[in-house]
């Protein structure tokens, strides 16, 4: 995956084999720099996250997929992660905005 700006606008470049994707830069959730991800073919994850979306089409096709680590949370911080997974709860996630892409000799052009 490959972050660009056109025009204003942050998009990432996707290439699944020689078939191009462009979609908007920021996750449909938090934010995040989605190009700082992974692409496996046309399914994009999230790299904070890892919420997952369909590059041809843009829509989110998970929730939040938590990450466990083996070490305990120090009882000093077990309240503000908790208080962090209660938020989660209530953030949506949205769907990403998609833009038409061609390549004409070996030119990509993305129609925004």
């Amino acid at each position: 995956m490959k972050a660009c700006e056109v025009e204003g606008l942050e998009i990432v470049l996707c290439n699944d084999g020689g078939k191009f994707y462009a979609f908007q830069r920021r996750c449909g959730h938090m934010n995040a720099p989605l190009d700082m991800g992974t692409a496996n073919g046309y399914i994009v994850t999230c790299p904070l996250h890892s919420v997952q979306f369909d590059a041809s089409t843009g829509k989110a096709l998970s929730g939040i997929v938590p990450s466990y680590s083996e070490e305990p949370v120090p009882k000093s911080m077990a309240g503000s992660f908790a208080w962090l997974a209660q938020l989660m709860t209530h953030v949506k996630i949205h769907d990403l905005r998609t833009f038409a892409v061609k390549v004409e000799d070996g030119k990509i052009f993305v129609d925004i």
